[in-house]
């Protein structure tokens, strides 16, 4: 008996610890992965001296400064102080219990430790608006040095805006083009600034059900939805090893499947998995937020605005309803 409810106890706190963790930002879905199709996601490329200045003026986050974290959902530290309180005293219980069986309290197993969330600059989301403040589309920027292919390139604060960097921008297929001809029309003729398709040579995968996003592998950046963890861990491959000059459908096939052999042993393929999140999570993206302006679709809540950052395209409107509500 008395092995029985020791055995309930340690895993009602461990389940109590895993509910801290995922609670935090919402349910951790079955492990899982799927590569986007170029038709699904595209990567459009932003680099040169003065990057960083030309997308200032066209996003709504704030690119000089580090990105917030997603909002947690409730009190983790009073969570996680009354689960290693209850743990505690479930270990102490069971130590006094099975004292005089000899057998001694094992409180090393009483309690997992809540899973540190990282999130760092190296993926921002934004929205690009027009000139009446309305929505291009949305998107996730990452930042990194020019010819960098993995994670230990990744440019972190403080921020030099002067630096030759490249922005790869990672936008729903549906607005890619829109966004394309929004950039290039904007963009100053005398500007070093250079903007192509780079969706040939770079894939975009996610990953479900982990919150680890470190000790990516060479040829990969990776970084945990910025949005919100829930989507998952985004995934860009983007070694040039695996490009193919004689077509770009051969070059993505080819990284979609050594992504999938990479991770079918932990994370098995799980296609679909995104788009079911994404719409039960009530985050809408690409030509869904066409027209409509940022704070009406919530997108202050998904960190890609910023109140605090200079002038920009379209930010007026976004403002006038921050401040005004109208």
């Amino acid at each position: 008996h008395l092995s029985l409810t020791k055995a309930t106890t340690i895993m009602a706190s461990k389940a109590a610890a895993a509910a801290a963790a995922a609670g935090r930002y919402g349910k951790l879905w079955g492990r899982g992965h799927e590569t986007f199709s170029p038709a699904a996601r595209r990567i459009l490329s932003v680099k040169g001296k003065g990057a960083t200045t030309y997308l200032q003026g066209l996003v709504t986050c704030d690119l000089l400064a580090e990105p917030p974290r997603p909002r947690e959902e409730y009190d983790v530290e009073a969570v996680a102080a009354k689960v290693t309180a209850a743990a505690a005293a479930a270990a102490a219980e069971n130590k006094e219990n099975d004292g005089s069986e000899g057998n001694g309290g094992d409180s090393s197993d009483a309690m997992e430790p809540v899973v540190p969330v990282n999130f760092t600059s190296k993926m921002r989301s934004a929205c690009f608006l027009d000139h009446r403040g309305r929505i291009v589309t949305d998107a996730l920027l990452w930042k990194r040095p020019v010819g960098a292919d993995n994670d230990d390139d990744i440019i972190e604060p403080p921020i030099d805006a002067n630096k030759e960097v490249e922005y790869l921008i990672d936008v729903p297929g549906d607005a890619a083009d829109t966004l394309l001809s929004h950039l290039k029309k904007y963009k100053l003729r005398r500007s070093r600034v250079k903007i192509s398709d780079r969706s040939g040579d770079v894939s975009v995968h996610a990953v479900y059900g982990t919150l680890n996003a470190e000790g990516t592998p060479p040829g990969y950046v990776a970084a945990i939805d910025p949005r919100h963890p829930s989507l998952g861990m985004r995934v860009l491959s983007t070694g040039g090893d695996t490009s193919d000059e004689k077509g770009n459908n051969d070059a993505h096939e080819k990284r979609r499947l050594d992504f999938e052999t990479m991770m079918s042993g932990y994370f098995p393929p799980s296609n679909g998995t995104y788009g079911v999140i994404r719409k039960l999570s009530g985050v809408a993206e690409g030509s869904e937020l066409t027209g409509k302006t940022a704070l009406e679709c919530n997108q202050e809540f998904l960190n890609a605005v910023s109140f605090s950052k200079g002038c920009y395209l379209g930010q007026e409107l976004t403002a006038r309803a921050h401040h005004t509500g109208a």
